[in-house]
C-alpha cells in the first residue's frame, strides 16, 4: 500500500497525550497486519494486546499512554462487548471492528464509547482507520462552540464531540456565543441552533462572519425547523454547512470531520504558498504583505494625538550570507542548500517573535517589534556571532560561515522603503569587510 503522507507528523500539540495505539486483538497475523499500516502511515506507536486481562494491568499501569484503541468486535455475545466496555472505563475512544455492517451492532457500538466502526478484511478501511487516528489526534487541539438554548441538547451533543477528544465549550444563545468567540479567538467550529432566545442562529451567524472568514471559522446550522428555507438562510448568512434535526450523530460527526478537513486542507494551502519550500521561513510575497500590514499599524498609532511615542517601534532588517557563491563554488549547491537551512534555523530561533523571511538565493529579511533591536545593535549583532562562531559540518567538510546585515528603525512611507535603506546598510557592512552590522536607529 502506497504511504500516505499525513499532514500529523507535522502538526505540534500543547497537550501532553502521547501518540500511542493500543490495539486489543486476539487475532495476532491480522493484529500485525494493521499495526504495520499504521505505523508506516503516522507517526504512532500501536502496543497489541490478546486479551481483556492483559489490556487492563497495561491500562490500569498508565491509562495516559494510549489516546485511543482498537478491537474487534465479530458478534453481539457480552465477552465481545466486555472489551469496550473495559476500554471506555479508561475513557479510550475506541475504533470497532466488526464482520460486516447490521443496524443492530451498530445501535450497540454507538451507545459505548466507539467513535466509529469498520469492516475487518477490507483494505480500503484500514485506511480510513489511519484516518480516523489522525483526526482524533488533531482534534485535542480544536476548540468547539456549541449553541443551543436547549441544555440538553447542548449536553448530548457535547458528550459526542468530548467522545471525540474536541475541546468543548457552551453558549446559550447568539450573544453569548459572540461574546465567547471574541473572548476566544481559537475556536475553530461552531454548532448553532438557530431557534433561541436572545438571538437567533442566523442572525449569529451573520454577525459571527463579519469577525471571522469562513477559512478561519467553520459554522454550522442546525434547525429542527419544517421551513425548507432554513438552509438556504443559514448558508446565506455565512454557515458552511447546514444539518436538521432530528440528525444521525454519525451523520453530524461526519459533517464535521469533512469541514475540518476542508479547513485544513485551506491552511495547508495557505502555508505553502506563503512559504519558501528549501528555508521553511516566510518567502518574499508573504513577508512584504505581512510587514506592510504591520507597518501600517505602527503608522496609525502614531498618526493619533498623545500616541506618538506610545506604539511599537519597528526595525527592518536586511541579511546576506557571506561569500555564498564560493561556498557554492567549493562545497556544491547541496552543501550551499544545507547553510541556507543552517542559517535559517539560527534565525527562527533569535528573532521567534518577528517576521522573518527568505527574500531570494542567500538574502533574508525581518522585520521586528522588539525595543530590543530598535534601541541598539546588541541583539542584533549577537546573532551575527551565534553565525560566525559555529562550526557547521556537512557531509565530510567542516566549516564556518559569516553574514553582514543592514539595519533601519527609521519608519519610511511603506516597507519597500524601509528595506531599500536597510539594504543600503547592508551593501555598506559587506563593502567594509563583511561579517558586521550596519545601520541607523530611531523611533520615529
Amino acid at each position: 500500500m502506497q504511504q500516505r503522507q499525513l499532514r500529523t507528523k507535522t502538526r505540534s500539540h500543547d497537550h501532553n497525550t502521547k501518540f500511542n495505539v493500543l490495539l486489543l486483538e486476539p487475532d495476532a497475523n491480522y493484529a500485525l497486519s494493521l499495526k504495520q499500516i499504521i505505523e508506516d502511515n503516522l507517526p504512532v506507536g500501536v502496543t497489541i494486546v490478546r486479551n481483556v486481562e492483559v489490556a487492563r494491568r497495561l491500562l490500569e499501569k498508565d491509562p495516559a499512554q494510549f489516546f485511543i484503541s482498537i478491537t474487534s468486535v465479530l458478534n453481539l455475545d457480552s465477552s465481545a462487548f466486555e472489551k469496550i466496555d473495559l476500554l471506555g472505563e479508561f475513557n479510550l475512544p475506541v475504533i470497532a471492528i466488526v464482520h460486516h455492517y447490521e443496524d443492530e451492532m451498530r445501535d450497540q457500538l454507538i451507545k459505548r464509547h466507539v467513535i466509529d466502526y469498520v469492516v475487518k478484511d477490507n483494505t480500503f478501511d484500514r485506511s480510513y482507520i489511519c484516518d480516523l487516528i489522525s483526526r482524533v489526534h488533531k482534534n485535542f487541539d480544536i476548540k468547539v462552540l456549541i449553541v443551543d438554548d436547549s441544555k440538553v441538547s447542548r449536553f448530548i451533543i457535547a458528550r459526542e464531540l468530548s467522545l471525540q477528544k474536541f475541546q468543548v465549550k457552551h453558549a446559550s444563545n447568539g450573544l453569548e456565543a459572540l461574546a465567547k468567540l471574541k473572548a476566544n479567538a481559537d475556536i475553530k467550529l461552531v454548532l448553532v441552533d438557530n431557534q433561541m432566545p436572545n438571538m437567533d442562529g442566523y442572525t449569529f451567524t451573520a454577525q459571527a462572519r463579519e469577525l471571522y472568514h469562513k477559512d478561519e471559522l467553520i459554522i454550522i446550522g442546525i434547525s429542527g425547523s419544517a421551513d425548507p428555507r432554513m438552509a438556504v438562510k443559514f448558508l446565506k448568512a455565512g454557515a458552511n454547512d447546514f444539518i436538521a434535526k432530528p440528525f444521525n450523530y454519525e451523520m453530524l460527526l461526519c459533517r464535521i470531520t469533512q469541514n475540518l478537513d476542508m479547513l485544513d486542507a485551506i491552511n495547508l494551502a495557505k502555508e505553502l504558498s506563503n512559504t519558501d519550500f528549501l528555508s521553511g521561513l516566510h518567502n518574499r510575497r508573504y513577508f512584504f504583505e505581512q510587514g506592510n500590514k504591520l507597518l501600517n499599524t505602527h503608522t496609525q498609532l502614531s498618526n493619533k494625538a498623545h500616541e506618538s511615542s506610545s506604539g511599537e517601534p519597528l526595525t527592518v532588517m536586511m541579511m546576506d550570507i557571506d561569500f555564498f557563491k564560493k561556498i557554492n563554488d567549493k562545497y556544491g549547491h547541496d552543501v550551499g542548500d544545507e547553510v541556507i537551512k543552517n542559517f535559517s534555523d539560527l534565525l527562527k530561533q533569535h528573532f521567534a517573535d518577528d517576521l522573518v523571511a527568505r527574500i531570494g538565493g542567500e538574502e533574508f529579511a525581518v522585520v521586528s517589534q522588539s525595543r530590543l533591536h530598535a534601541s541598539n545593535f546588541d541583539a542584533i549583532n549577537a546573532f551575527r556571532l551565534a553565525v560566525a562562531n559555529q562550526n557547521i559540518q556537512v557531509k565530510e567538510y567542516l566549516f564556518r560561515y559569516t553574514c553582514s546585515i543592514g539595519v533601519t528603525s527609521i519608519i519610511g512611507k511603506n516597507l519597500d522603503e524601509m528595506v531599500v535603506n536597510a539594504d543600503k546598510h547592508l551593501y555598506k557592512a559587506k563593502h567594509s569587510g563583511r561579517n558586521q552590522v550596519s545601520g541607523i536607529l530611531g523611533e520615529s
